[in-house]
């Protein structure tokens, strides 16, 4: 089956260990490093694999990993349209800091995705909170469907048991 929308929940915290990874030797990769080459490999292969030649990529970021998450979609051969922007509750406690996610939208050279009603970046769509850690809002699964009613859908690295939508690696957190 090919996928035409892709949903994807990539972990970054292990994004700079897989950047690292072409400097070691194959026979003495760290765990660490280990984990985060076959994160970043599974989710390559998906997306040469599963994917249509009509794909729209969505990716979760946050604030942090903004620019890595670019670099990474752009080595893929994806271009970067837009974004959408979240104010995630905050999971640590004792921490004053606001942390925003961001939904990033990617397309393939020679294919661009319609403009539909996107709505403005900064005036957040998403509003709702999330119960569990590694749950997304309602809110962007429905904003989705609503602008890619008849597309072929999958998330990847997520935790979502929703009609109309394929998970791969579903995370145990």
């Amino acid at each position: 089956m090919r996928y035409e929308l892709f949903m994807i929940c990539p972990p970054w915290k292990q994004f700079r260990a897989y950047k690292r990874s072409n400097k070691i030797l194959t026979d003495s990769i760290p765990p660490k490093m280990w984990r985060a080459l076959r994160a970043f490999n599974f989710m390559e292969c998906c997306l040469s694999e599963l994917a249509s030649n009509e794909l729209v990529v969505f990716v979760w970021v946050t604030e942090k990993f903004t620019e890595d998450c670019r670099e990474y979609m752009s080595h893929l051969g994806y271009k970067y349209d837009t974004y959408l922007m979240w104010k995630r509750p905050k999971w640590k406690r004792c921490t004053a800091v606001e942390v925003f996610e961001y939904l990033f939208v990617f397309h393939k050279d020679g294919y661009w995705p319609p403009k539909g009603d996107f709505p403005d970046p900064l005036a957040s769509p998403f509003t709702g909170k999330v119960k569990h850690r590694g749950e997304k809002p309602e809110d962007a699964y429905a904003l989705l469907e609503k602008l890619y009613p008849t597309r072929v859908r999958i998330q990847l690295f997520g935790s979502c048991s929703r009609r109309g939508w394929d998970v791969f690696h579903r995370n145990k957190t």
